[in-house]
């Protein structure tokens, strides 16, 4: 939408290019992903006698992973700040995920993966997209949480592929809404 209201063909084509590349970026990054969560989840077992195991190796495998998930999707969707975001996702992994990861790792893992795509992904020049994004992380952390509390393995399953997905899905409500928004603007 063009500052005097008036909205062209134009602007939504390139809303609809940015919104396949974001895609594109979401689903590549999400199998790096798949390769930097699942070591991480998998390095914490639950020993005999209610202890717990950590695998040093796994979690490291975890670590050096986790920055091509946010190099992917800065750099696939063609985000024009990707080197900054990408060094503020990594911030966030290290802050978020070690902070969330004391109640759970996967937990951790989770929300800074979200938090990461919240900044990483290319945004779509609409109203609200960062409280929308944040709003999905949101939910994706306490889905997650309630899946683990009550089924793990369906909680550890969703925290590896959800993050990204539903950053991806708050952005598609994004230009939905600002789409109506403009038809109800122009009649």
């Amino acid at each position: 939408m063009h500052q005097s209201g008036v909205s062209d063909a134009s602007d939504e084509i390139g809303i609809d290019a940015l919104k396949r590349r974001n895609w594109l970026a979401i689903a590549l990054a999400t199998v790096v992903m798949v390769f930097s969560y699942f070591p991480y989840a998998s390095s914490f077992t639950t020993v005999p006698g209610g202890g717990v195991s950590i695998n040093p190796a796994l979690v490291g495998i975890g670590l050096v992973v986790a920055p091509f998930v946010f190099v992917a999707l800065a750099f696939i969707s063609r985000n024009p700040k990707a080197p900054r975001r990408v060094l503020e996702s990594m911030v966030l992994l290290i802050g978020l995920g070690f902070t969330l990861g004391l109640v759970a790792p996967v937990l951790g893992a989770t929300a800074a993966f979200a938090g990461g795509a919240t900044l990483c992904l290319n945004r779509p020049d609409v109203d609200d997209v960062y409280k929308w994004r944040v709003g999905a992380s949101f939910l994706t952390v306490v889905y997650t949480f309630v899946l683990l509390v009550t089924v793990t393995p369906a909680g550890v399953f969703a925290g590896g592929l959800l993050p990204l997905l539903m950053v991806g899905f708050a952005d598609e409500y994004s230009t939905w809404a600002h789409g109506k928004k403009s038809a109800a603007v122009q009649s």
